[in-house]
């Protein structure tokens, strides 16, 4: 942490944010018309767009007087913002900090010297995105690469935000609970809402096919999110003193655990077990504390598999089978040599796949690539397939640019 804060000046001791200058009939009127709409959306039944406007109120304060924290909130959103219950406050979550973000850098223009540090790295990441951009040409779907181009576009600009608000270790602590508070409120959602049985209620769907999804969306995208919380614990631990603060993350660690273990990703325990080496070996003076969370980790899977022993027979069961993923690669590899340089454009792997399906070779699931076409489920395999060789390299190349940058 005090590497990335480095890179960046410093404002601890500096003097305080003005807070902005809003007159009181505009508060009084904004408020009163939150409140009508909010009775009327109540009134209609319509409770998850009444708890939108809700949410989206008490968060715009927070953006105008310390963006920081705004970032923090909105990052632990992430873990659960598929709740059907929430509608689309998350995303207007999103648009404030986005809005913030403008007016904030407007406010200290010439005064980001993240920029200047890392503007090769910026670069680099600008470069991508005009390439995801430009295979838009040669797609044979020009709006789903569109829409897909615009994702990245979005993940970029988010790089951009963290990088240029985030100025200091306090503001980047921030951040990091947050990951780890979003993680646990998204373990406990999967609990409360029916754990590793689809959920009675219609507040969310919480597991699919039995596997634990938390807060919602895809296990496997829960896994990847849980296994980066496990080891930001083991970083805050190192940083907070506080016997309270130090229990609270222990028992974060443990609760995430379980969910891990839960989703039943084969992916995810890869992720971890390649994290846990490349911990090791680059962290030596912590490798104390890596092997004691190791075997914490290992008493709760213990405690969690005597419970629920079907899902760590399957994250276990690496010779299995891969649901279809065998059949999606080799198809993905095919669509790759036959475009090697330039890919068949973002986004539209599910479009062409169906049409590799009498090439040679057995496939199993022939329903993943015509009926239900999915994407390839790896990576750096798909920008192969969508973007070519200039595409994965671009992706690397910003990879390797944050990983040095941190």
């Amino acid at each position: 942490m005090s590497g990335i804060a480095s890179t960046v000046p410093r404002r601890e001791g500096s003097r305080a944010r003005a807070l902005p200058n809003i007159p009181a009939p505009v508060i009084v009127a904004a408020v009163l018309l939150s409140a009508a709409l909010l009775g009327r959306l109540m009134a209609d039944g319509r409770i998850k767009y009444g708890l939108a406007i809700v949410l989206v109120a008490s968060f715009a304060p927070l953006v105008l007087f310390d963006l920081a924290a705004a970032l923090a909130v909105w990052v632990a959103v992430q873990f659960f913002q598929d709740l059907s219950i929430l509608s689309s406050a998350p995303n207007a979550l999103g648009v404030l900090v986005g809005l913030g973000w403008i007016g904030a850098s407007l406010g200290r223009k010439g005064k980001l010297a993240v920029l200047r540090d890392h503007r090769r790295l910026l670069v680099t990441v600008a470069l991508m995105c005009m390439w995801f951009a430009l295979s838009i040409a040669w797609s044979q779907r020009a709006g789903t690469a569109g829409t897909e181009t615009s994702y990245w576009a979005l993940a970029a600009l988010a790089l951009l935000v963290t990088s240029t608000t985030l100025t200091n270790s306090r503001e980047v602590n921030y951040v990091m609970l947050a990951f780890v508070a979003g993680s646990v409120v998204s373990v406990l959602i999967g609990l409360a809402t029916g754990s590793l049985k689809p959920p009675d209620t219609s507040v969310s769907q919480t597991a699919i096919q039995g596997r634990f999804t938390g807060g919602g969306g895809d296990p496997n995208v829960q896994a990847a999110g849980f296994v980066a919380t496990m080891f930001l614990i083991i970083g805050l631990l190192s940083i907070h003193r506080r016997r309270v603060v130090r229990a609270g993350l222990l028992l974060a660690f443990a609760l995430v655990t379980v969910g891990f273990i839960a989703t039943q990703s084969r992916g995810g325990l890869l992720a971890l077990a390649s994290g846990t080496i490349a911990a090791l070996v680059i962290s030596p003076r912590h490798r104390r504390r890596i092997v004691a969370m190791v075997l914490v980790a290992a008493v709760t899977v213990a405690a969690f598999s005597a419970a629920q022993p079907g899902a760590l027979a399957r994250i276990t069961d690496l010779g299995g089978g891969t649901s279809g993923r065998n059949d999606l690669w080799r198809v993905g590899w095919q669509v790759f040599t036959g475009h090697p340089l330039v890919g068949v454009g973002i986004g539209n792997f599910q479009v062409v796949e169906a049409h590799y399906v009498l090439t040679p070779g057995s496939i199993s699931r022939i329903a993943y690539l015509t009926d239900v076409p999915y994407f390839v489920h790896n990576t750096y395999l798909q920008l192969l397939a969508e973007t070519g060789l200039i595409g994965l390299l671009g992706f690397l190349l910003v990879v390797c640019g944050c990983m040095r940058a941190a």
